[in-house]
């Protein structure tokens, strides 16, 4: 891959080197043919081996979530089917209405390690479409796997992003379960006499 011909005036040091600056180079491939070339800007930088400053591997790990995700909605919706509750998506916003009674949301939670080495999660609540639920996926450090999740109820999500850590609050930990069967288990219809 030839190195773009670089402006009169502008930093010759490879760190500098951004989507944008290669989308302003005359003659040379725009940021996205890389995208597309390579998978991403980033994975083109590590064939010529090019080491950025900065951390990027959340960039990767934010794409890889991005794919994980409709796994997981599929897995919450087969769960809720298969203990006879009904569920619907919304295409445009993954909502999903349960029984055409309540709304989950699904949301991706990146372990994130400090630099003294503990763990911690962003989790980012959808209060614009303020659902009843938020299942909030926790990941397992790596990002590789899921370590557990949150069902957080609405009246219990007024902020729009929680940072929890490897142990929380016991009113926040009352949440957490360690598979989806919980989610089905609010779906089950349960018949007046068993109910009694």
């Amino acid at each position: 891959m030839a190195t773009p011909a670089l402006h009169p005036g502008r930093s010759r040091n490879f760190h500098h080197l951004r989507g944008r600056y290669l989308d302003e180079v005359d003659g040379a491939p725009s940021s996205s043919a890389y995208r597309t070339r390579f998978g991403s800007l980033l994975r083109a930088y590590q064939l010529v081996g090019f080491s950025p400053d900065r951390d990027y591997r959340y960039v990767e790990v934010n794409r890889a979530l991005r794919r994980l995700h409709p796994e997981i909605v599929a897995q919450a919706m087969a769960g809720i089917r298969d203990v006879g509750g009904a569920v619907e998506q919304d295409p445009a916003t993954d909502l999903l209405t349960v029984n055409g009674e309540f709304t989950v949301s699904i949301v991706l939670a990146r372990c994130q390690e400090t630099p003294s080495g503990t763990v911690r999660w962003h989790i980012r609540l959808d209060t614009g479409l303020a659902p009843d639920i938020t299942v909030a996926v926790r990941m397992a450090p790596g990002n590789a796997s899921i370590r557990d999740y949150y069902l957080l109820p609405r009246r219990d999500a007024t902020l729009d992003r929680l940072r929890i850590g490897e142990t929380n609050d016991l009113l926040l930990e009352a949440f957490r379960f360690d598979t989806l069967d919980a989610l089905a288990d609010l779906a089950r219809r349960v018949s007046i006499m068993e109910a009694a």
